[in-house]
């Protein structure tokens, strides 16, 4: 949308017959096309029936309305358009040049005043309101198109949420998970997924950056992950034998999507990661990291919480990486949680962290909360922590407990 062309059309507000005349022979000698009005109260009624008009060039002395009322009323905020008010004096002292631009006038002239030098300062009104109308029709177009981004944003954010898990109970395994962006759309992304009768896989992946780029490379790799039937399965490999499929290991799984990601990627984005695959009979759990934070191993009988961590490249980045696959076996009871730096990143008014050891001591103290509630329970205790109600950072958790076969 552009600004409509500006029409040298001027409003000339005087009471003085024969210097209405007069002034508005000599403007429209200089091209002006001239509306009249005999006093403030006639102006405000001739802009009403003159909708186009945005430059006034008024008396100060007048009946009913002053020039300098007029003015104000023109520049208040409730006025329905942007008026270039001149305003036109006898007078010339310092005082009411300093009350006329106080009342809000553009510029102010005498009476006496040149016609050239008049007509120059007009032209420099017309340049301004040309330049106002201008940047009021970008703003226009700026709120249209930011409408449209909120909308798609608001949309986008909505697929987001339901693109996460809905089924949390399996058999033998409960999980439960908290996921809060930290703008409308985020990128970090956790998951879980039955991956055949005895196996259920769990992942939580963070996504460097936040905005549109990190959250759709977050909806990539998401998709990725939770396509594990077919030909196209970056989690299950085709066999020619029952029962025809084989799982493929934690570590080759972030392998591929590290090569993935390396060939696709133009905008140097990169991801950490853990992918856990649990035998749901044995309690055996099978893990690979990519260059994320130790999962949390809270084991109920000993009544103890420790780090399961491993030294590894972020995925994305580097095409040599090479990642490793290691085990742990829980017992019934027992809990794993998968989180992301937003959380042991947070900072309290001092700028110190919550850190990763700080949340290890909070899964320990929180073991008796309900499982279906320590997930919020444990996010709400750090943000009490650090005195915040919105995290700087995306926050995600999963918990999976194991409750035996």
């Amino acid at each position: 949308m552009e600004a409509a062309a500006l029409t040298k059309e001027i409003l000339l507000v005087e009471d003085n017959k024969v210097m209405l005349l007069m002034m508005s022979q000599m403007l429209s000698s200089r091209g002006y096309k001239v509306v009249t009005a005999k006093h403030g109260i006639d102006a405000l009624s001739q802009l009403k029936s003159h909708p186009d008009i945005q430059l006034v060039l008024s008396d100060w002395m007048m009946p009913e309305l002053t020039g300098i009322e007029l003015c104000y009323q023109l520049k208040s905020p409730e006025y329905d358009r942007y008026i270039f008010f001149v305003l036109l004096s006898g007078r010339d002292d310092k005082e009411s040049i300093v009350e006329g631009i106080n009342a809000g006038a553009n510029d102010f002239v005498a009476k006496d005043t040149n016609i050239n030098e008049l007509d120059a300062r007009l032209k420099a009104g017309f340049r301004t309101l040309e330049l106002h109308n201008q940047l009021v029709a970008k703003n226009i177009e700026l709120d249209r198109a930011y409408a449209t981004i909120k909308q798609d944003l608001e949309s986008a954010s909505d697929l987001i949420q339901r693109m996460l898990p809905n089924q949390t109970s399996f058999k033998g395994v409960e999980i439960n998970y908290t996921h809060i962006p930290s703008a409308q759309i985020g990128g970090d992304m956790l998951g879980c997924m039955q991956l055949d009768e005895e196996h259920i896989a769990v992942y939580l992946f963070d996504v460097a950056g936040h905005g549109v780029a990190s959250a759709l490379m977050s909806f990539s790799i998401q998709q990725s992950i939770s396509s594990n039937s077919g030909t196209a399965s970056n989690v299950k490999r085709k066999k020619d034998t029952d029962p025809f499929y084989s799982l493929i290991e934690p570590n080759e799984v972030i392998s591929h999507l590290n090569q993935s990601y390396i060939s696709q990627d133009q905008n140097n984005l990169y991801f950490t990661m853990v992918y856990a695959v649990l035998n749901t009979k044995s309690g055996l759990l099978s893990y690979a990291f990519a260059g994320h934070p130790p999962i949390i191993w809270l084991k109920k009988s000993e009544h103890c919480s420790e780090f399961i961590e491993q030294d590894s490249f972020v995925a994305g980045m580097f095409d040599f990486a090479e990642y490793k696959t290691e085990q742990i076996k829980l017992k019934p009871g027992d809990r794993v949680f998968l989180y992301s730096d937003g959380i042991t990143e947070a900072e309290d008014q001092q700028k110190n962290q919550y850190s990763e050891v700080r949340l290890k001591q909070l899964v320990l103290e929180q073991s008796d909360k309900p499982r279906d509630q320590q997930t919020d329970s444990i996010v709400q205790a750090v943000s009490t922590w650090a005195g915040i109600t919105q995290f700087d950072d995306d926050i995600s958790l999963l918990a999976l407990e194991w409750q035996g076969e």
